[in-house]
């Protein structure tokens, strides 16, 4: 029987609005629920065919009885609440009929900030969901996201299917309702505002994998278009691990194109240079939490979407370079505004 009732979670995000939006264009016959908080006239009024269930990712109850009654389950929301991701999972399981979970990581899981030798330097490691999935399976507890993601992967049996959808550092403007942009570059740009210097750590070596927003929305679309078709020629479980990259970006060549616009859009003084920073400087900027800024322009995210190029992916968004110059402005006015 072909799938009619979707889940959603994190629909008012950078990532799900984006992804609710393009459902519904390409899914109309989707009866679509989704989580929310507390509603927005907006969302409502975009929207008047979503269905919506009243509550918070620690509303258990809640989450995990829309989940038991939807054929596709779509978790974008807080991808490291355990508790949320147990009740979406344990929901799936008590479903009747043969159901789909679709949930949302990042690459921080194969991020080398783990190895302690990265800070700014180039790692030729690129990682392949297809050659490596058993060790991206055999991840240690310590990766970022990783415990969810094998707990979803588990989950998976002959009535729920599952797959996880990876992508990296995300670029562009979402389409949706909410959350305009990600946290590489908005990020960087209010550390800059600040400073009054673009920075890099070490050599700036480091790669950062990137995807533009919309490319990572087609893969959740393409996913779910296999869903439609009871699991198509998609995988699921285990192998159902799906990285969403389409480029790589060092960060010191980030760091100087963001500098030169900078310059140009007169929000850095003019003899602006990027200069090279201390392990320490980088880690403050996040005091509370010094390893985050280092994963995010310290450290390597490298991979290659193998499995989702085979079932029919193909990124065709604006590249980084190309999409720079819009994201930055919009970062610069969305931080001076706050």
């Amino acid at each position: 029987m072909p799938a009619k009732t979707l889940f959603m979670t994190g629909a008012t995000g950078y990532i799900g609005g984006s992804v609710l939006e393009k459902i519904i264009k390409e899914y109309p016959q989707l009866e679509i629920t989704t989580l929310l908080r507390k509603p927005v006239p907006e969302f409502k009024s975009r929207y008047p065919k979503v269905k919506i269930v009243l509550g918070d990712f620690d509303s258990f109850d809640v989450i995990e009885k829309a989940a038991s009654e939807a054929d596709i389950v779509i978790h974008t929301g807080d991808i490291d609440h355990p508790g949320c991701a147990k009740a979406i999972i344990s929901g799936s399981q008590k479903n009747k009929n043969p159901s789909f979970l679709i949930h949302l990581t990042g690459t921080g899981c194969i991020s080398d900030e783990r190895e302690q030798t990265w800070e700014g330097k180039y790692n030729p490691h690129v990682w392949n969901d297809i050659t490596e999935i058993k060790e991206l399976y055999d991840l240690p507890e310590s990766a970022q996201h990783h415990v969810i993601d094998q707990n979803v992967m588990d989950a998976s049996n002959d009535k729920l299917k599952t797959a996880i959808i990876c992508p990296p550092d995300i670029y562009g403007q979402n389409t949706g309702i909410g959350s305009r942009a990600t946290f590489l570059v908005p990020e960087y740009i209010k550390v800059l505002l600040q400073k009054k210097e673009a920075f890099y750590l070490g050599a700036g070596e480091n790669i950062r994998a990137v995807t533009h927003i919309n490319d990572v929305v087609d893969l959740f679309i393409l996913l779910i278009g296999e869903t439609i078709k009871g699991g198509g020629k998609a995988q699921w479980g285990r192998e159902g691990f799906y990285f969403a990259v389409s480029d790589g970006v060092a960060w010191k060549d980030a760091a100087e194109a963001i500098n030169k616009l900078g310059v140009e859009q007169g929000w850095l003084p003019k003899n602006s240079k990027p200069v090279v920073w201390t392990p320490k400087q980088v880690g403050d900027i996040t005091a509370d939490d010094p390893g985050r800024s280092l994963y995010l322009w310290g450290s390597n995210s490298r991979a290659e979407s193998a499995r989702a190029k085979a079932l029919g992916w193909k990124p065709h968004g604006p590249t980084f370079w190309e999409q720079l110059s819009e994201d930055v402005k919009v970062s610069v006015a969305k931080a001076k505004a706050n």
